[in-house]
């Protein structure tokens, strides 16, 4: 029949083992002894007192055990590792997890730019359109073209066009020429960037540089105008001039050109000697016009029969086609409208949609604020950075509370130490114990029958001197002490062998603990401290110590000169006297003169000596201007930097700069009154 129960019965036979074997485990337990044989306290020890010290050393060794273990676990300890195989994305993923620690070396110490970086320019479509070719420009060609009315665009279109085509010329070839120097330029770092850092230096670089080419060439179109300007030059389309011969005689005039600017509701004349050439006047197409009064505005009655958008009439082809806008461009029958040449197929207009800049932009702005570029293609490659820096290894450190493998290994070391000590002092911490419990108890007799002499001096222990049973006993033991104790209790020889070599473990052990000692004592070891936020005298304690390991890095990868150096010039005492005053150049304009009797080239000094004082102004404005933008400039560049400098580094680097600006700037400026 069977159990209606789910339960499983234990045999007798199977419940009797269990039992057995529990209780021998139990009394296995209460008995462990570990100290029966113990080559100092066995003798000394009674059975009771050996099974107490043994289970006072094993609570104490586990909590001493626990206590290694937990320090081991707990203590933050530095590693560092070094590797010497290595792919850019294993650089990668270490500088992610260790960004502060990590240090990869180059070998390449100094890479030009042109490894790792590309910059082209994508120009204006009017730089690459037919408005600027050689066909346009001369279809736009008269040969009567001083016959028109200066306000008319067929007076000068030739010319302005012309200059349209040479001031992009003149964008791209300075572009070129800069980036030329910029390729030849090298990037110095001891040590690799990480990607994120390699995007913000690509960024300073790159803004630098067209930072660079704009200051530079807008500052040479301003030198072309003013020495056009101010040495006189005559237009051969009559624009700024007008020369007038008398008959019969070598006698020629000239009269300034005169043109009207409307300032709000109010008309003016602005002439364009006294103006430097700056007057313009919106142009058209006159074909009913009579010849202006000399030295009167040019006449725009009656009015154009058509007006030519955004196009300006101006004393000079350049500067008024500077102030003028591509708006014509952009319109196909204003483009019809301004084409001469029937015959010539006429270009397409521009596609506005093609350009960021606002139809009625100038061409001056075009040209002084992107050098006609409506955007910089940056290439950069962080692998061929990385691939030309040639790095070898990696250095990185970081720290880490618990790792199992040295947990182990420290507990292990420490283990064996733990039981020689506990085994040595356990006894004598019992022996105390029981001493003072001893002496507690006031019926205690004084002498226990159970105890040997031995036992009686250790509790007999006072502040008095060592009496003569201990000395000998300490005596003895040193003699006889053994840590191999012989199988065999009788055998003299055995044991003579044992104290033998137990001499000799001790020897040795002495002599590789000293030696240990003297090793770690000797050697150097490297330890990473970390100092937040230091300020300048503790960077340069720690720097005048540890010079060649310190590294210290900067917040910010860049910072512009302005912040760590100022220059400012001291210009000739003419610039800043009073023969540039206006009180002073008002006296050539006070002297009555005949403007009829005046000749085109005149040796009086009255009448060419404001033309002195003003161009001697001019030029004093022109090398204030260039060095404040050349300043300027230098202020917005950008030192490039992974490490802070030292104080002695810093003065090195800094003459250097200076002495490349001053270079720099006067190059500059020669090559640019060369052109």
């Amino acid at each position: 029949m069977s159990n209606p129960s789910n339960e499983v019965k234990i045999s007798p036979s199977s419940k009797t083992i269990v039992l057995a074997a529990r209780s021998r485990l139990i009394r296995a337990i209460r008995e462990l002894n570990l100290f029966s044989d113990h080559p100092i306290w066995s003798s000394t020890l009674t059975l009771t007192e050996q099974i107490l010290i043994t289970r006072l050393f094993l609570i104490l060794t586990s909590i001493s055990l626990l206590i290694v273990i937990g320090y081991a676990s707990l203590t933050v300890r530095t590693y560092e590792i070094t590797l010497n195989k290595f792919s850019i994305s294993d650089f990668e993923r270490l500088e992610a997890r260790y960004p502060n620690t990590i240090k990869v070396p180059c070998t390449q110490v100094s890479i030009p730019y042109n490894k790792f970086l590309n910059l082209s320019p994508k120009f204006h479509q009017v730089c690459s359109s037919p408005f600027i070719r050689k066909k346009w420009i001369s279809s736009l060609y008269l040969f009567n073209a001083t016959s028109h009315n200066i306000l008319d665009f067929r007076t000068f279109a030739f010319s302005q066009y012309r200059s349209l085509r040479l001031l992009c010329l003149l964008a791209r070839q300075a572009i070129n020429d800069t980036y030329r120097t910029f390729n030849s330029s090298h990037f110095i770092n001891r040590y690799a960037f990480s990607r994120v850092q390699f995007n913000e230096m690509v960024s300073v670089l790159a803004d630098n540089h067209q930072r660079n080419i704009l200051t530079n060439e807008k500052q040479t179109v301003r030198i072309l105008s003013m020495i056009t300007a101010q040495n006189r030059l005559l237009s051969a389309l009559r624009t700024n001039y007008y020369i007038q011969s008398v008959p019969g005689s070598k006698t020629y005039f000239t009269y300034n050109a005169v043109y009207w600017e409307q300032n709000g509701t109010e008309k003016s004349s602005c002439d364009c000697r006294l103006r430097g050439n700056q007057c313009t006047y919106p142009a058209g197409a006159f074909y009913n016009w009579t010849l202006p009064e000399l030295g009167e505005a040019a006449k725009n009655n009656p009015p154009p029969l058509f007006q030519i958008p955004g196009l300006m009439a101006g004393c000079i082809p350049l500067d008024s086609m500077r102030q003028s806008t591509l708006e014509c461009l952009y319109n196909q029958s204003c483009v019809d409208a301004i084409s001469l040449q029937p015959k010539i197929s006429r270009p397409k207009a521009l596609n506005a949609s093609l350009s960021r800049f606002p139809l009625n932009s100038t061409i001056a702005s075009l040209f002084d604020e992107s050098l006609f570029v409506e955007y910089w293609q940056n290439q950069s490659s962080f692998e061929n950075y990385f691939a030309a820096c040639a790095p070898r290894s990696i250095f990185y450190s970081y720290e880490r509370r618990f790792h199992l493998g040295k947990t182990i290994t420290m507990s292990l070391s420490a283990f064996g130490g733990l039981v020689i000590i506990w085994q040595l002092i356990t006894p004598a911490i019992v022996k105390i114990w029981q001493r003072i419990k001893w002496k507690k108890q006031p019926n205690q007799p004084t002498t226990d029958p159970e105890q040997s002499s031995v036992d009686l001096e250790v509790l007999n222990m006072t502040p008095n001197p060592i009496n003569k049973v201990i000395t000998s006993n300490v005596h003895r033991t040193i003699r006889n002490f053994n840590l191999f104790p012989p199988n065999k209790k009788n055998d003299p020889e055995e044991e003579r062998i044992g104290i033998i070599a137990t001499r000799l473990y001790i020897v040795l052990t002495l002599i590789g603990l000293t030696v240990l000692g003297f090793y770690t004592f000797l050697s150097t070891r490297s330890q990473t401290h970390t100092e937040k936020s230091p300020s300048l005298s503790k960077f340069e304690e720690l720097y005048s110590i540890q010079s060649s390991k310190l590294s210290c890095p900067c917040s910010s990868l860049s910072m512009s000169y302005g912040r760590i150096m100022s220059l400012s010039p001291r210009y000739h005492s003419i610039c800043s006297s009073d023969y540039l005053e206006d009180y002073w150049l008002s006296y050539f304009g006070r002297i009555e003169i005949d403007v009829e009797s005046i000749q085109i080239l005149s040796t009086d000094f009255r009448l060419s000596g404001q033309s002195f004082f003003d161009l001697l102004r001019v030029l004093c404005e022109i090398s204030r201007e260039t060095v404040e933008n050349a300043l300027r400039v230098f202020r917005s560049n950008r030192l490039v930097t992974m490490n802070s400098l030292s104080r002695s580094h810093f003065y090195e680097t800094r003459p250097g700069l200076k002495h490349n600006r001053n270079e720099t700037s006067e190059l500059v400026l020669m090559a640019k009154l060369d052109r």
